[in-house]
């Protein structure tokens, strides 16, 4: 009886891993729809998905190994940075909202934006809690994507200064129908400011749209920045819900 008994609790113990792992999946399909610029994580999620499954079942006869219980601890998944603890800074705007708008006459897909107005618009996130700052290394690098509209041609340029613990580490300038993609170690730093400043004084600046930002376990590829430069500017869609920061 006592070995029936073991039988038919391992057998449980399975079926939840496998309600456990249904769960996740759901969890998973609902999370694209909502932030679809996180499908960088995927794979890293499916991997997470069958470490749970795999566990589950050697866990339920026993069989649990000193290795599975490293890869299981190590689980990671990208982070979208806005997701954050952030706050917004400066005369100007920070403002979540879903856009597309039209760069070097393509169309991507923006899901914040800073506006400096004559002057600046910043924001900045804490990417580690209060109680975990002195644990390095939850994050390893940050890719940001963000540019200026084609329309916008007779705005000035935006300068944008990314500081990792309030230390600068990267700079760029960006006109209308420009584009930029930069990669990050961030692997010591537990806070990110992007600031975004117009260029001439007196003038009006137009908006800085970021098209992807995202904290990663995982090292990105260096990246060289890309520009494009439009003669034309389409026409952008409406926007879905803003969300001041």
């Amino acid at each position: 009886m006592a070995a029936v008994s073991r039988i038919v609790t391992g057998w449980i113990s399975t079926l939840k891993a496998i309600a456990l792992a249904v769960t996740v999946v759901a969890g998973i399909r609902y999370h694209k729809k909502v932030k679809p610029y996180l499908l960088v994580g995927d794979a890293m999620q499916k991997t997470g998905l069958i470490a749970q499954l795999i566990g589950g079942a050697m866990l339920s006869f026993g069989l649990a190994s000193p290795l599975l219980l490293e890869v299981q601890a190590q689980e990671a998944r990208p982070v979208y940075l806005f997701d954050t603890q952030c706050v917004s800074n400066g005369p100007g705007r920070a403002r979540e909202e879903t856009l597309d708008v039209a760069v070097g006459r393509k169309v991507y897909r923006s899901y914040l934006f800073l506006g400096p107005g004559s002057r600046e618009a910043s924001i900045t996130c804490r990417i580690l809690p209060e109680e975990r700052e002195d644990a390095t290394g939850a994050f390893q690098s940050l890719l940001l994507d963000f540019g200026m509209r084609d329309n916008d041609r007779g705005s000035p340029p935006n300068v944008v200064t990314v500081y990792l613990d309030g230390v600068r580490t990267a700079s760029e300038t960006i006109r209308p129908g420009e584009k930029v993609m930069l990669s990050l170690n961030v692997s010591e730093a537990n806070n990110v400011a992007i600031e975004t400043v117009c260029s001439a004084q007196n003038r009006y600046c137009d908006r800085l749209y970021f098209f992807e930002a995202t904290l990663s376990p995982d090292q990105f590829p260096l990246i060289v920045p890309e520009t494009d430069s439009p003669d034309a500017a389409p026409e952008e869609s409406e926007p879905d819900s803003p969300r001041e920061i």
